[in-house]
Protein backbone atom coordinates (compact mmCIF):
# COMPACT_ATOMS: atom_id res chain seq x y z
CA UNK A 1 0.00 0.00 0.00
CA UNK A 2 1.51 3.49 -0.87
CA UNK A 3 1.13 6.30 0.68
CA UNK A 4 1.72 10.19 -0.16
CA UNK A 5 4.04 12.01 1.86
CA UNK A 6 1.87 15.09 2.04
CA UNK A 7 -1.50 15.56 3.33
CA UNK A 8 -2.43 18.77 2.15
CA UNK A 9 -1.12 17.97 -1.60
CA UNK A 10 -2.90 14.73 -1.07
CA UNK A 11 -6.48 16.76 -0.01
CA UNK A 12 -5.62 19.29 -3.04
CA UNK A 13 -5.59 16.09 -5.51
CA UNK A 14 -8.86 14.60 -3.92
CA UNK A 15 -11.06 17.40 -4.38
CA UNK A 16 -9.94 17.56 -7.90
CA UNK A 17 -11.18 13.94 -8.10
CA UNK A 18 -14.38 14.13 -5.92
CA UNK A 19 -16.77 13.93 -9.03
CA UNK A 20 -15.53 10.13 -9.49
CA UNK A 21 -15.38 9.50 -5.83
CA UNK A 22 -17.65 6.29 -4.51
CA UNK A 23 -18.15 6.05 -1.01
CA UNK A 24 -18.34 2.64 0.46
CA UNK A 25 -19.02 1.58 4.06
CA UNK A 26 -16.47 -0.49 5.29
CA UNK A 27 -17.46 -3.30 8.44
CA UNK A 28 -13.94 -3.56 10.31
CA UNK A 29 -13.59 -5.78 13.22
CA UNK A 30 -11.65 -5.46 16.59
CA UNK A 31 -9.09 -7.55 16.74
CA UNK A 32 -6.43 -6.25 19.27
CA UNK A 33 -6.73 -4.12 22.21
CA UNK A 34 -3.59 -2.32 24.48
CA UNK A 35 -4.77 -0.69 27.46
CA UNK A 36 -3.18 1.59 29.04
CA UNK A 37 -3.85 3.25 32.72
CA UNK A 38 -5.83 5.41 30.73
CA UNK A 39 -6.69 4.97 27.47
CA UNK A 40 -6.38 1.82 25.08
CA UNK A 41 -5.14 1.41 21.71
CA UNK A 42 -7.71 -0.20 19.81
CA UNK A 43 -6.86 -2.32 16.34
CA UNK A 44 -9.06 -2.57 13.53
CA UNK A 45 -8.74 -5.36 10.25
CA UNK A 46 -10.93 -4.76 7.09
CA UNK A 47 -10.62 -6.54 3.49
CA UNK A 48 -11.83 -4.35 1.49
CA UNK A 49 -12.45 -4.72 -3.05
CA UNK A 50 -11.49 -1.46 -3.80
CA UNK A 51 -12.75 -0.09 -7.42
CA UNK A 52 -10.59 1.44 -9.80
CA UNK A 53 -10.34 5.25 -9.49
CA UNK A 54 -10.78 7.14 -6.25
CA UNK A 55 -12.72 5.82 -3.49
CA UNK A 56 -14.03 7.03 -0.25
CA UNK A 57 -13.87 4.30 2.58
CA UNK A 58 -16.58 4.80 5.72
CA UNK A 59 -14.97 3.46 8.72
CA UNK A 60 -18.13 3.80 10.59
CA UNK A 61 -19.80 2.90 13.63
CA UNK A 62 -16.52 3.83 15.66
CA UNK A 63 -16.76 5.14 19.16
CA UNK A 64 -16.68 8.96 19.88
CA UNK A 65 -14.29 8.67 22.31
CA UNK A 66 -11.11 8.12 19.76
CA UNK A 67 -8.28 10.51 19.75
CA UNK A 68 -7.81 12.07 16.12
CA UNK A 69 -4.75 12.52 16.59
CA UNK A 70 -4.00 8.77 17.61
CA UNK A 71 -5.49 7.39 13.98
CA UNK A 72 -3.16 5.17 12.06
CA UNK A 73 -3.79 3.43 8.85
CA UNK A 74 -1.72 0.55 7.67
CA UNK A 75 -2.18 -2.53 5.79
CA UNK A 76 -1.44 -4.02 2.02
CA UNK A 77 -2.85 -3.68 -1.21
CA UNK A 78 -1.49 -2.00 -4.35
CA UNK A 79 -3.13 1.68 -3.78
CA UNK A 80 -2.94 4.70 -2.70
CA UNK A 81 -3.92 6.73 0.63
CA UNK A 82 -4.98 10.33 -0.12
CA UNK A 83 -6.25 11.64 2.81
CA UNK A 84 -7.86 10.53 5.89
CA UNK A 85 -10.21 12.23 8.25
CA UNK A 86 -12.37 12.04 11.54
CA UNK A 87 -15.90 13.08 11.83
CA UNK A 88 -19.25 11.97 13.45
CA UNK A 89 -21.33 10.06 12.08
CA UNK A 90 -25.29 10.10 13.24
CA UNK A 91 -26.20 6.53 12.98
CA UNK A 92 -28.84 5.93 10.92
CA UNK A 93 -30.96 2.69 10.78
CA UNK A 94 -28.67 0.12 9.10
CA UNK A 95 -26.10 0.75 11.73
CA UNK A 96 -28.51 -0.15 14.76
CA UNK A 97 -27.60 -3.22 16.37
CA UNK A 98 -29.90 -6.36 15.97
CA UNK A 99 -30.98 -6.56 19.95
CA UNK A 100 -31.63 -2.41 19.42
CA UNK A 101 -33.81 -3.82 16.35
CA UNK A 102 -35.60 -6.30 18.11
CA UNK A 103 -36.98 -4.53 20.90
CA UNK A 104 -38.31 -1.61 18.93
CA UNK A 105 -39.80 -5.01 17.07
CA UNK A 106 -41.46 -5.99 20.29
CA UNK A 107 -42.12 -2.19 21.51
CA UNK A 108 -43.95 -2.00 17.93
CA UNK A 109 -46.34 -5.11 18.74
CA UNK A 110 -47.60 -3.70 22.04
CA UNK A 111 -48.33 -0.85 20.70
CA UNK A 112 -50.49 -2.46 18.59
CA UNK A 113 -51.73 -4.83 21.45
CA UNK A 114 -52.39 -0.94 23.39
CA UNK A 115 -54.46 -0.19 20.60
CA UNK A 116 -56.53 -3.39 20.63
CA UNK A 117 -57.35 -2.87 24.35
CA UNK A 118 -58.30 0.97 23.71
CA UNK A 119 -60.99 0.00 21.13
CA UNK A 120 -62.37 -2.79 23.44
CA UNK A 121 -62.65 -0.20 26.05
CA UNK A 122 -64.67 2.00 23.69
CA UNK A 123 -66.93 -0.87 23.08
CA UNK A 124 -67.63 -1.80 26.59
CA UNK A 125 -67.96 1.47 27.52
CA UNK A 126 -70.72 2.05 24.55
CA UNK A 127 -72.54 -1.22 26.09
CA UNK A 128 -72.50 0.47 29.40
CA UNK A 129 -74.26 3.77 28.05
CA UNK A 130 -76.40 1.84 26.02
CA UNK A 131 -77.73 -0.17 29.11
CA UNK A 132 -78.11 2.79 31.35
CA UNK A 133 -80.31 4.67 28.38
CA UNK A 134 -82.78 1.80 28.24
CA UNK A 135 -83.51 1.44 32.29
CA UNK A 136 -86.69 2.71 30.86
CA UNK A 137 -88.86 -0.01 29.50
CA UNK A 138 -92.12 -0.88 28.01
CA UNK A 139 -93.25 2.46 26.93
CA UNK A 140 -96.60 3.54 26.66
CA UNK A 141 -98.18 -0.27 26.91
CA UNK A 142 -95.43 -1.70 29.23
CA UNK A 143 -94.64 -5.07 29.87
CA UNK A 144 -95.89 -8.08 31.03
CA UNK A 145 -94.20 -9.26 34.41
CA UNK A 146 -92.86 -12.19 32.74
CA UNK A 147 -90.98 -10.05 30.11
CA UNK A 148 -90.31 -6.99 32.35
CA UNK A 149 -88.44 -9.82 34.87
CA UNK A 150 -86.55 -10.97 31.57
CA UNK A 151 -85.68 -8.15 30.51
CA UNK A 152 -84.07 -7.56 34.15
CA UNK A 153 -82.27 -10.75 33.98
CA UNK A 154 -80.63 -10.19 30.68
CA UNK A 155 -79.71 -6.10 31.82
CA UNK A 156 -78.16 -7.74 35.08
CA UNK A 157 -76.27 -10.68 32.92
CA UNK A 158 -74.91 -7.57 30.49
CA UNK A 159 -74.17 -5.02 33.29
CA UNK A 160 -72.23 -8.11 35.01
CA UNK A 161 -70.30 -9.64 31.91
CA UNK A 162 -69.31 -5.95 30.53
CA UNK A 163 -67.35 -5.56 34.51
CA UNK A 164 -66.28 -8.82 34.15
CA UNK A 165 -64.74 -7.95 30.74
CA UNK A 166 -63.59 -4.70 31.69
CA UNK A 167 -61.49 -5.79 34.39
CA UNK A 168 -60.18 -8.59 32.70
CA UNK A 169 -58.92 -6.08 29.62
CA UNK A 170 -57.28 -3.52 32.63
CA UNK A 171 -55.33 -6.39 34.21
CA UNK A 172 -54.02 -7.41 30.52
CA UNK A 173 -53.31 -3.36 30.03
CA UNK A 174 -51.55 -3.02 32.75
CA UNK A 175 -49.25 -6.42 32.01
CA UNK A 176 -48.41 -4.54 28.21
CA UNK A 177 -47.85 -1.41 29.77
CA UNK A 178 -45.19 -3.39 32.51
CA UNK A 179 -43.59 -5.49 29.62
CA UNK A 180 -43.41 -2.08 27.49
CA UNK A 181 -41.53 0.06 30.01
CA UNK A 182 -39.17 -3.33 30.78
CA UNK A 183 -38.25 -2.97 26.92
CA UNK A 184 -38.41 0.56 27.03
CA UNK A 185 -35.63 0.45 29.96
CA UNK A 186 -33.24 -2.46 27.95
CA UNK A 187 -33.83 0.42 24.71
CA UNK A 188 -32.50 3.37 26.55
CA UNK A 189 -29.56 1.57 27.51
CA UNK A 190 -28.65 -0.08 23.96
CA UNK A 191 -29.11 3.90 22.84
CA UNK A 192 -26.59 5.03 24.52
CA UNK A 193 -24.52 2.78 23.84
CA UNK A 194 -25.65 3.11 20.27
CA UNK A 195 -25.44 6.78 20.98
CA UNK A 196 -21.45 6.28 21.82
CA UNK A 197 -20.88 4.78 18.59
CA UNK A 198 -20.65 8.15 16.17
CA UNK A 199 -17.38 7.97 15.51
CA UNK A 200 -15.92 7.61 11.88
CA UNK A 201 -12.85 7.46 9.71
CA UNK A 202 -13.07 8.89 6.32
CA UNK A 203 -10.29 6.97 4.13
CA UNK A 204 -9.51 8.47 0.18
CA UNK A 205 -8.33 6.04 -2.19
CA UNK A 206 -6.84 5.99 -5.41
CA UNK A 207 -6.48 2.71 -7.26
CA UNK A 208 -5.02 2.31 -10.93
CA UNK A 209 -7.06 -1.06 -10.72
CA UNK A 210 -9.49 -3.29 -8.63
CA UNK A 211 -8.03 -4.67 -5.54
CA UNK A 212 -8.50 -6.56 -2.67
CA UNK A 213 -6.83 -4.40 0.22
CA UNK A 214 -6.49 -4.96 3.88
CA UNK A 215 -7.09 -2.05 6.17
CA UNK A 216 -5.34 -1.86 9.87
CA UNK A 217 -6.96 0.80 11.74
CA UNK A 218 -5.86 1.50 15.23
CA UNK A 219 -6.80 4.66 17.49
CA UNK A 220 -6.66 6.20 21.21
CA UNK A 221 -9.79 5.54 22.54
CA UNK A 222 -10.71 7.08 25.98
CA UNK A 223 -12.56 5.43 28.54
CA UNK A 224 -10.65 2.27 30.04
CA UNK A 225 -8.24 1.71 32.47
CA UNK A 226 -6.38 -1.33 34.56
CA UNK A 227 -4.81 -1.56 37.42
CA UNK A 228 -2.64 -3.87 39.61
CA UNK A 229 -4.36 -6.45 42.15
CA UNK A 230 -2.25 -9.05 43.91
CA UNK A 231 -2.58 -12.04 45.68
CA UNK A 232 0.02 -13.38 48.06
CA UNK A 233 0.27 -16.42 49.82
CA UNK A 234 2.01 -18.42 52.33
CA UNK A 235 1.72 -21.82 53.26
CA UNK A 236 5.41 -22.45 55.12
CA UNK A 237 8.00 -20.17 56.81
CA UNK A 238 10.28 -22.32 54.89
CA UNK A 239 9.28 -22.05 51.19
CA UNK A 240 8.90 -18.17 49.40
CA UNK A 241 5.72 -16.18 49.15
CA UNK A 242 3.57 -17.20 45.95
CA UNK A 243 2.21 -13.94 44.54
CA UNK A 244 -0.07 -13.92 41.99
CA UNK A 245 -0.17 -10.75 39.80
CA UNK A 246 -3.52 -9.83 38.23
CA UNK A 247 -4.80 -6.96 36.28
CA UNK A 248 -8.64 -5.68 37.24
CA UNK A 249 -10.15 -4.13 33.84
CA UNK A 250 -12.95 -1.58 32.83
CA UNK A 251 -14.10 -0.13 30.35
CA UNK A 252 -16.55 2.11 28.20
CA UNK A 253 -15.34 3.71 25.29
CA UNK A 254 -18.93 2.29 23.86
CA UNK A 255 -17.05 -0.61 21.42
CA UNK A 256 -17.45 -4.11 22.94
CA UNK A 257 -14.25 -5.81 22.86
CA UNK A 258 -15.19 -9.62 21.63
CA UNK A 259 -12.48 -11.99 21.92
CA UNK A 260 -9.72 -9.59 21.15
CA UNK A 261 -5.79 -10.31 21.87
CA UNK A 262 -5.16 -8.37 24.61
CA UNK A 263 -2.10 -6.40 26.19
CA UNK A 264 -1.77 -3.93 29.02
CA UNK A 265 0.90 -1.82 28.99
CA UNK A 266 1.89 0.39 32.19
CA UNK A 267 1.73 3.91 29.82
CA UNK A 268 -0.99 6.70 29.71
CA UNK A 269 -0.47 8.26 26.78
CA UNK A 270 -2.92 11.37 27.80
CA UNK A 271 -0.22 12.71 30.37
CA UNK A 272 1.78 14.05 27.24
CA UNK A 273 5.14 12.53 26.11
CA UNK A 274 7.05 16.39 25.79
CA UNK A 275 9.76 17.26 28.32
CA UNK A 276 8.18 20.35 30.10
CA UNK A 277 10.31 23.89 29.55
CA UNK A 278 10.90 25.54 33.30
CA UNK A 279 10.72 29.33 32.77
CA UNK A 280 12.26 31.73 35.29
CA UNK A 281 10.78 31.57 38.71
CA UNK A 282 10.13 35.04 39.93
CA UNK A 283 8.90 36.53 43.19
CA UNK A 284 7.71 40.12 43.37
CA UNK A 285 6.81 42.23 46.44
CA UNK A 286 3.76 44.04 44.59
CA UNK A 287 2.15 40.81 42.79
CA UNK A 288 3.98 37.87 44.33
CA UNK A 289 3.35 34.32 42.56
CA UNK A 290 5.52 31.91 44.22
CA UNK A 291 5.21 28.14 42.37
CA UNK A 292 4.03 29.82 38.68
CA UNK A 293 4.36 31.82 35.88
CA UNK A 294 4.17 35.49 36.29
CA UNK A 295 1.27 37.85 34.42
CA UNK A 296 3.82 38.80 31.57
CA UNK A 297 4.43 34.91 30.25
CA UNK A 298 0.61 34.05 30.30
CA UNK A 299 0.46 35.20 26.60
CA UNK A 300 3.58 33.63 25.50
CA UNK A 301 2.84 29.94 26.96
CA UNK A 302 -0.65 30.49 25.20
CA UNK A 303 0.80 30.95 21.90
CA UNK A 304 3.37 28.53 22.02
CA UNK A 305 0.77 25.81 23.07
CA UNK A 306 -1.02 27.03 19.73
CA UNK A 307 2.11 26.56 17.73
CA UNK A 308 2.41 23.15 18.89
CA UNK A 309 -1.05 22.31 17.82
CA UNK A 310 -0.46 23.60 14.27
CA UNK A 311 1.77 20.68 13.85
CA UNK A 312 -0.53 18.13 14.73
CA UNK A 313 -1.74 17.66 10.84
CA UNK A 314 1.70 17.39 9.93
CA UNK A 315 3.14 14.94 12.64
CA UNK A 316 -0.13 12.70 11.69
CA UNK A 317 1.08 12.64 7.95
CA UNK A 318 4.60 11.61 8.70
CA UNK A 319 3.03 8.77 10.59
CA UNK A 320 0.60 7.56 7.75
CA UNK A 321 3.68 7.46 5.65
CA UNK A 322 5.04 4.59 7.47
CA UNK A 323 2.00 1.96 7.30
CA UNK A 324 3.71 -1.24 8.10
CA UNK A 325 5.44 0.32 11.14
CA UNK A 326 4.76 -1.65 14.69
CA UNK A 327 5.53 -1.13 18.33
CA UNK A 328 7.02 -4.58 19.63
CA UNK A 329 9.27 -2.94 22.32
CA UNK A 330 8.82 0.31 24.02
CA UNK A 331 11.68 1.43 26.15
CA UNK A 332 8.95 3.68 28.91
CA UNK A 333 6.51 1.26 29.59
CA UNK A 334 6.22 -2.57 30.69
CA UNK A 335 3.70 -4.67 28.25
CA UNK A 336 1.72 -7.71 29.32
CA UNK A 337 0.32 -9.65 27.21
CA UNK A 338 -2.57 -11.81 28.09
CA UNK A 339 -2.21 -15.07 27.00
CA UNK A 340 -5.68 -16.22 26.03
CA UNK A 341 -8.30 -14.11 24.04
CA UNK A 342 -10.23 -12.13 26.10
CA UNK A 343 -14.01 -10.14 25.95
CA UNK A 344 -14.32 -7.11 27.62
CA UNK A 345 -17.90 -5.62 27.55
CA UNK A 346 -18.01 -1.21 27.06
CA UNK A 347 -20.14 -1.56 30.49
CA UNK A 348 -17.45 -0.43 32.88
CA UNK A 349 -18.42 -3.46 34.77
CA UNK A 350 -14.06 -5.24 35.99
CA UNK A 351 -13.25 -8.08 34.87
CA UNK A 352 -10.16 -9.78 36.16
CA UNK A 353 -7.24 -11.93 34.47
CA UNK A 354 -4.59 -13.39 35.81
CA UNK A 355 -0.71 -12.13 34.19
CA UNK A 356 1.89 -13.89 35.82
CA UNK A 357 2.87 -16.42 39.12
CA UNK A 358 5.62 -15.11 40.88
CA UNK A 359 7.96 -16.90 43.39
CA UNK A 360 9.09 -13.97 46.05
CA UNK A 361 11.70 -15.56 48.13
CA UNK A 362 11.46 -14.11 51.85
CA UNK A 363 12.40 -13.81 55.25
CA UNK A 364 9.79 -14.75 57.90
CA UNK A 365 9.73 -12.99 61.40
CA UNK A 366 7.33 -11.68 63.57
CA UNK A 367 6.92 -8.23 64.85
CA UNK A 368 5.72 -7.02 68.23
CA UNK A 369 4.50 -3.68 69.39
CA UNK A 370 2.59 -4.73 72.87
CA UNK A 371 2.09 -0.99 74.08
CA UNK A 372 -0.03 -0.59 70.61
CA UNK A 373 -1.34 -4.46 70.41
CA UNK A 374 -0.92 -7.45 72.00
CA UNK A 375 -0.71 -9.99 68.75
CA UNK A 376 2.45 -10.55 66.83
CA UNK A 377 1.96 -9.70 63.28
CA UNK A 378 3.73 -12.29 61.19
CA UNK A 379 6.13 -9.84 58.28
CA UNK A 380 7.87 -11.01 55.06
CA UNK A 381 10.91 -9.75 53.62
CA UNK A 382 11.63 -10.17 50.57
CA UNK A 383 15.13 -9.09 49.42
CA UNK A 384 15.85 -6.99 45.96
CA UNK A 385 12.18 -7.15 45.45
CA UNK A 386 13.15 -3.99 42.15
CA UNK A 387 14.05 -7.08 39.96
CA UNK A 388 10.28 -8.46 39.67
CA UNK A 389 8.88 -5.49 38.40
CA UNK A 390 6.15 -4.90 40.37
CA UNK A 391 3.61 -1.90 40.20
CA UNK A 392 0.82 0.00 42.92
CA UNK A 393 -1.72 -2.37 43.88
CA UNK A 394 -3.86 -3.77 46.40
CA UNK A 395 -2.65 -7.07 48.15
CA UNK A 396 -4.96 -9.52 49.79
CA UNK A 397 -3.11 -11.60 52.16
CA UNK A 398 -3.38 -15.76 52.59
CA UNK A 399 -1.87 -16.97 55.68
CA UNK A 400 -1.53 -20.75 54.90
CA UNK A 401 -5.06 -21.18 52.87
CA UNK A 402 -6.56 -18.00 55.47
CA UNK A 403 -7.68 -14.89 54.50
CA UNK A 404 -5.93 -12.16 56.78
CA UNK A 405 -6.91 -9.36 54.96
CA UNK A 406 -5.42 -6.70 52.06
CA UNK A 407 -2.59 -4.32 52.24
CA UNK A 408 -1.09 -2.02 49.71
CA UNK A 409 1.65 -2.78 47.56
CA UNK A 410 3.80 1.17 47.27
CA UNK A 411 6.83 0.55 44.64
CA UNK A 412 7.50 4.01 45.64
CA UNK A 413 9.59 2.21 47.92
CA UNK A 414 13.36 3.30 47.84
CA UNK A 415 14.32 0.78 50.18
CA UNK A 416 16.13 -2.38 48.57
CA UNK A 417 13.61 -4.87 50.74
CA UNK A 418 10.12 -4.69 50.58
CA UNK A 419 8.01 -5.66 53.73
CA UNK A 420 4.45 -7.71 53.60
CA UNK A 421 2.22 -8.06 56.61
CA UNK A 422 0.50 -11.16 56.78
CA UNK A 423 -1.85 -10.90 59.49
CA UNK A 424 -2.11 -11.83 63.37
CA UNK A 425 -0.38 -15.03 64.53
CA UNK A 426 -1.75 -16.40 68.00
CA UNK A 427 0.69 -19.09 67.79
CA UNK A 428 3.26 -16.67 69.47
CA UNK A 429 1.78 -15.28 72.66
CA UNK A 430 3.07 -11.66 73.78
CA UNK A 431 2.07 -9.62 77.13
CA UNK A 432 2.48 -6.31 78.52
CA UNK A 433 2.01 -5.39 82.48
CA UNK A 434 2.86 -2.47 84.67
CA UNK A 435 4.52 -4.52 87.35
CA UNK A 436 5.61 -1.33 89.27
CA UNK A 437 3.68 2.16 89.87
CA UNK A 438 4.32 4.56 92.43
CA UNK A 439 3.63 8.19 92.56
CA UNK A 440 6.09 10.79 95.14
CA UNK A 441 6.32 14.41 95.50
CA UNK A 442 9.55 15.73 96.65
CA UNK A 443 10.33 16.61 99.84
CA UNK A 444 12.62 19.35 99.31
CA UNK A 445 11.47 20.92 95.95
CA UNK A 446 8.48 21.95 93.54
CA UNK A 447 8.46 18.44 91.93
CA UNK A 448 6.82 15.31 91.05
CA UNK A 449 7.67 12.06 89.85
CA UNK A 450 6.29 9.24 88.44
CA UNK A 451 7.59 5.64 88.35
CA UNK A 452 6.96 3.06 85.61
CA UNK A 453 8.01 -0.28 85.20
CA UNK A 454 6.86 -2.65 82.52
CA UNK A 455 7.52 -5.91 81.84
CA UNK A 456 7.24 -7.87 78.51
CA UNK A 457 6.33 -11.68 78.25
CA UNK A 458 6.52 -13.55 74.80
CA UNK A 459 6.24 -17.12 74.19
CA UNK A 460 6.49 -19.23 71.16
CA UNK A 461 3.83 -22.14 71.23
CA UNK A 462 4.93 -23.00 67.44
CA UNK A 463 6.27 -26.02 66.42
CA UNK A 464 9.19 -24.31 64.47
CA UNK A 465 11.71 -21.75 65.67
CA UNK A 466 10.52 -18.10 64.94
CA UNK A 467 12.01 -15.16 64.33
CA UNK A 468 11.20 -11.52 66.44
CA UNK A 469 11.40 -8.07 66.27
CA UNK A 470 9.99 -6.10 69.50
CA UNK A 471 9.74 -3.07 69.75
CA UNK A 472 8.50 -0.73 73.21
CA UNK A 473 8.60 2.90 74.23
CA UNK A 474 9.55 5.41 76.57
CA UNK A 475 8.21 9.07 76.93
CA UNK A 476 9.70 11.75 74.97
CA UNK A 477 9.21 14.79 76.35
CA UNK A 478 8.67 18.06 74.48
CA UNK A 479 8.67 20.39 77.07
CA UNK A 480 11.79 21.28 79.57
CA UNK A 481 10.33 21.43 82.63
CA UNK A 482 9.50 17.59 82.04
CA UNK A 483 12.51 15.48 82.50
CA UNK A 484 12.58 11.20 81.50
CA UNK A 485 15.19 9.36 82.90
CA UNK A 486 15.86 5.94 81.43
CA UNK A 487 16.28 3.32 84.53
CA UNK A 488 16.16 0.07 81.78
CA UNK A 489 15.84 -1.02 78.29
CA UNK A 490 16.40 -4.17 79.19
CA UNK A 491 19.21 -5.31 76.96
CA UNK A 492 17.00 -3.37 74.24
CA UNK A 493 18.61 -0.84 71.70
CA UNK A 494 16.61 2.98 72.27
CA UNK A 495 16.26 5.86 69.57
CA UNK A 496 16.59 8.42 71.74
CA UNK A 497 14.68 11.02 69.56
CA UNK A 498 11.57 8.98 69.30
CA UNK A 499 11.78 6.77 72.64
CA UNK A 500 11.27 3.34 70.52
CA UNK A 501 13.45 0.07 72.10
CA UNK A 502 14.15 -2.60 69.63
CA UNK A 503 14.94 -6.14 70.42
CA UNK A 504 15.47 -8.53 67.51
CA UNK A 505 15.84 -12.43 68.97
CA UNK A 506 14.85 -16.24 68.21
CA UNK A 507 12.59 -18.22 70.24
CA UNK A 508 12.62 -21.72 69.62
CA UNK A 509 9.75 -23.94 70.02
CA UNK A 510 7.68 -23.84 73.45
CA UNK A 511 10.63 -20.69 74.66
CA UNK A 512 9.68 -17.84 76.28
CA UNK A 513 11.83 -15.42 77.57
CA UNK A 514 10.68 -11.38 78.86
CA UNK A 515 12.03 -8.06 79.20
CA UNK A 516 12.15 -5.51 81.96
CA UNK A 517 11.45 -1.22 80.84
CA UNK A 518 12.13 1.16 83.45
CA UNK A 519 11.40 4.85 83.69
CA UNK A 520 10.80 8.25 85.87
CA UNK A 521 8.95 11.08 84.64
CA UNK A 522 9.60 14.11 86.79
CA UNK A 523 7.67 17.54 86.40
CA UNK A 524 6.34 20.28 88.26
CA UNK A 525 3.96 19.90 91.50
CA UNK A 526 1.61 23.09 90.39
CA UNK A 527 1.46 21.42 86.46
CA UNK A 528 0.21 17.83 87.45
CA UNK A 529 -2.76 17.95 85.87
CA UNK A 530 -1.94 19.13 82.26
CA UNK A 531 0.55 16.16 82.04
CA UNK A 532 -0.46 14.09 78.88
CA UNK A 533 0.91 10.88 77.68
CA UNK A 534 0.15 10.92 73.99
Amino acid sequence: MRTTLSLAVALLFSFSAVAQSESKTVKSEITEVTVFQQGAQVSRKANVQVPAGTSTLLFSGLTQNMDPNSIMLGGSGNLTVLSITHKRNFLTEEDKSETMKGLETEIDKLDRKLEEIASTEFGLVMERELLEANRKLGGDGGFSLQELKAAADFVKQRREENARAWYKLQNEKKDVNERKQKLQQQINVERQAFSQKTGMVEVRVEAASAVNARFDLSYIANGASWISTYDARVDDLTKPVNLTHKAQITQQTGEDWDNVDLKLATGNPAAGAQVPYMNVWYVNFSNMRVGGLPAQFGDAVSNANTRFDNTKDKELSKSLSNQQFQVTQNLTQQEYTVDRKQTVASNNSPITVVLREISLPAKYEYHAKPRLDLDAFLVAKIYNWGQYDLLDGELSLFNNKTYVGKAYLNTNNPEDTLQLSLGRDKGVVVTRERVYNKQEKTFFGTSRIDYYVWKIKLKNNKKIPVDIVLRDQVPVAQNEEIKVTIGSTGGGKLHEKTGIIKWRFTLAPGQNTSYEVSYEVRYPKDKAQGVMYY
